[in-house]
């Protein structure tokens, strides 16, 4: 393919190329089907959930933001991440290692770049060399086997999942960039030399002369660990994308840890059967390949107390 490297000062002929091929540049708009049949390589049997049963989590990264309607028209904001060949390495057991947890790979990384003892895990679970692992706790009955491929379908549309990743890196913040203070008059002897965005006193006066630990200050802000809590609001296994509503820390292509809910959250997702260990399908059953949250009942743009006409009008 002809490339050619755009600079600031070329000539309109080298601009008017670029345009032209661009089109060679971009991938081509992928074919999603409606329908897939699924298959499992290694089988395993579903069950229903016991009391406090735990699932596995996922790892994924996150590739941006969109909007998309449902269908009444209403506009959704959502964050949009990919599960890349996301697979279990290993599982830890209550007899071997005192703890119940599956080891969670995602994505390529050289072998290269890996030690010797990583890549001999690598081959004994049977899959390529992953770009992050980590670990989450189960319980016993959602011990998943090694080997296990990921699917978006591990998740329902419509439930609650716990989110977890690192805030963007934004530098050196005074206090009210960081702790978001309102600042100082800008009079009584506070008009110039940057007095109004200090902090003010930090201490108490003589009689202490220290200052406390954790005193909100200026410092660097982020990269910090968050965690929050998101909706599932639709999934897309063709490509393996969820498409998140809220917020998600991180960069673009951050990798983030997605799990159910948890706390007073995951009672948001006792109306919703979710499977238990994880999706297992049924031979010879077509399944839908994009599936969305169910619509509201009622229209969110239709108020009967609040009339669209007066009578008077």
């Amino acid at each position: 393919r002809l490339a050619i490297r755009q600079g600031r000062h070329d000539p309109k002929w080298v601009k008017r190329l670029n345009v032209l091929l661009e089109f060679q540049r971009r991938p081509p708009v992928p074919e999603i089907p409606q329908t897939e049949e699924v298959t499992l390589k290694q089988p395993i049997e579903p069950h229903k959930p016991l009391l406090k049963s735990r699932r596995s989590g996922v790892l994924a990264y996150k590739m941006g933001c969109m909007s998309l309607w449902d269908e009444w028209g209403e506009r959704h904001m959502v964050t949009v991440c990919k599960m890349d060949r996301c697979v279990v390495l290993e599982t830890r057991t209550l007899q071997k290692h005192g703890y119940e947890a599956v080891q969670v790979g995602m994505g390529y990384r050289g072998p290269h770049r890996h030690s010797h003892p990583k890549l001999a895990r690598f081959v004994k679970a049977g899959v390529a060399p992953k770009h992050h692992v980590a670990e989450f706790r189960v319980t016993s009955d959602c011990l998943l086997p090694e080997g296990h491929v990921f699917n978006v379908r591990h998740f329902v549309p419509g439930q609650w999942v716990f989110v977890s990743g690192w805030t963007k890196a934004k530098g050196y913040k005074g206090v009210m960039g960081r702790y978001n203070f309102s600042g100082q008059d800008a009079t009584h002897g506070n008009r110039g030399g940057g007095k109004r965005r200090s902090h003010g006193a930090v201490s108490q006066g003589a009689a202490v002369s220290r200052i406390w630990k954790f005193t909100r200050m200026p410092g660097h802000v982020g990269p910090d660990p968050l965690v929050t809590n998101c909706k599932v609001f639709r999934t897309e296994s063709t490509r393996n994308l969820l498409f998140l509503k809220g917020v998600v820390p991180g960069f673009k292509t951050g990798v983030l840890k997605i799990s159910d809910a948890r706390g007073q959250t995951s009672l948001r997702n006792r109306h919703i059967r979710l499977p238990h260990p994880t999706f297992v399908p049924a031979e010879g059953v077509q399944y839908p390949v994009t599936m969305q949250q169910c619509p509201m009942e009622r229209d969110p743009f239709l108020y009967p107390e609040l009339p669209l006409y007066q009578p008077d009008d």
